[in-house]
């Protein structure tokens, strides 16, 4: 039995517009998942905040915001809370297709508020933790101001740290957020050039920024080029769906924009939720 933490919280409100307002609009929370009468907006670290219209009958017995708390198992959790003697509300729930969590069940605490136990597995922490508290992947070039003016000015990452030693050496580190390192063995990095360009260009490595949509593709294209990149093919749809741009650095380096179509970006959601720092 694991009890994680606070991951959900939830409200029954008769303005769900005007609440929506307040969390996508002004608080610029997204909105991971809409159903019949409610929505479920997205913290950075993975949580949500769930806020259902009055007509939603399931939950008609909210008197207040209620928090959910994190665990491994509902279940086991709640037969731990009974046999010290929690009042627990109807059965334990478990979640569909369109549910946050995977199963859910609410009890009234010693304070007399309600609170509900959540499970949600990507939430939980990695059974193997990284053994780093940083990776840094390290890119020679021979124009490191023009390199500079790609990364921060073309793709907009920040730079966190610099440094130039006493014999005239110098280097860049840029924080990169929502990153993460993609191997291919030869086959699939053969398939990815055919698809993406028509041609095998026999390299071993190269960069791919996705983008939520063909709009912010093609406004990327103009900020590298701007700042130095050059386009080396057309906007191209692969059998998989993905609509891929490929260009190139001042050193020739292969760079790939590409955007996923819709089913893809909702089955990767959860997993994917793993880079959110």
């Amino acid at each position: 039995m694991k009890v994680l933490g606070l991951a959900w919280l939830g409200s029954s409100s008769p303005r769900l517009e005007e609440m929506t307002q307040l969390l996508m609009g002004q608080l610029g929370l997204p909105v991971e998942r809409e159903q019949d009468g409610a929505r479920v907006f997205r913290f950075p670290d993975g949580s949500g905040f769930e806020v259902f219209k009055p007509s939603d009958s399931a939950h008609d017995f909210f008197e207040h915001p209620v928090a959910g708390i994190l665990v491994d198992d509902v279940r086991e959790v709640r037969a731990h809370l009974e046999a010290g003697g929690v009042e627990f509300i109807g059965d334990v729930h478990d979640g569909v297709e369109d549910s946050w969590a995977t199963a859910w069940s609410h009890f009234r605490a010693p304070d007399g508020y309600l609170y509900v136990l959540v499970s949600r597995p990507e939430l939980e922490p990695e059974p193997h933790p990284a053994a780093f508290d940083e990776l840094r992947i390290c890119v020679r070039v021979s124009d490191l101001d023009a390199a500079v003016r790609l990364y921060r000015d073309g793709l907009g990452m920040r730079v966190v740290d610099e440094w130039t030693h006493p014999g005239g050496q110098r280097g860049v580190l840029f924080g990169a957020v929502y990153a993460a390192v993609e191997l291919f063995d030869e086959a699939q990095w053969d398939l990815v050039d055919d698809a993406e360009t028509g041609t095998r260009l026999h390299r071993d490595h190269g960069l791919r920024v996705e983008v939520s949509d063909v709009e912010r593709l093609r406004a990327l294209a103009d900020r590298l080029e701007a700042a130095g990149a050059q386009t080396t093919g057309q906007v191209t749809r692969t059998p998989w769906e993905q609509t891929c741009l490929r260009m190139a650095d001042q050193e020739g380096e292969q760079l790939t924009l590409f955007v996923l179509p819709d089913e893809e970006k909702e089955v990767r959601a959860r997993t994917r939720s793993r880079l959110r720092p």
